[in-house]
């Protein structure tokens, strides 16, 4: 969404762009919960090392599923 505001209550900008090709890294663990890092692909520098976001595998669903 925009800061400006001129653009407030306007969040079709940010869902207007097209989708991103996102990589999906599961790492097990024994005795906790296993950890998905979802990322977009292509991305390197610092791009890469500040746009990801880890969650709880158990969280994660099938996006077919959900539609």
């Amino acid at each position: 969404m925009s800061l400006d505001p001129d653009g407030a209550g306007n969040a079709t900008a940010e869902r207007t762009q097209a989708p991103h090709d996102l990589s999906m890294t599961v790492v097990e663990y024994t005795g906790e919960p296993d950890r998905c890092t979802v990322s977009p692909r292509g991305l390197s520098g610092i791009a890469k090392l500040s746009t990801w976001i880890t969650v709880d595998k158990a969280v994660v669903v099938d996006l077919n599923t959900m539609r």
